[in-house]
């Protein structure tokens, strides 16, 4: 028997087979790492869409106390409503205004006319 080639050969193989066993464990490795990525990623998500559902929870129950659009109709028509009493207030004060500028006028010239 050859030893020099067995021994050369059997130096092969087992340099074979480590590159081999290397390629995997960085193949398993690099699965892994990848997978625990995720896994943290899938966890960050699922607590930020448990906030996003406690928010939408309080502003689904914050519109619930929201007007209606009934309400601000009437709300718009009692504007309407001030609105309109108050420009006839302003025409009143308008012609008092104007009656006690005569009337002032009147006191200031006196029967001079």
């Amino acid at each position: 028997m050859n030893y020099v080639a067995l021994d050369f050969w059997w130096k092969v193989g087992i340099t074979v087979l480590n590159a081999g066993f290397c390629i995997y464990m960085y193949l398993v490795t690099r699965n892994r790492v990848t997978n625990e990525r995720i896994s943290k990623l899938q966890e960050n998500v699922d607590t930020r869409l448990d906030n996003h559902g406690d928010r939408l929870a309080r502003i689904e129950q914050d519109a619930r106390h929201a007007p209606t659009h009934e309400d601000l109709k009437r709300i718009h028509t009692r504007i309407d409503e001030t609105a309109k009493s108050l420009a006839r207030i302003e025409g009143e004060f308008a012609g008092t205004n104007h009656t006690l500028n005569l009337i002032h006028e009147y006191l200031l010239n006196g029967n001079n006319k």
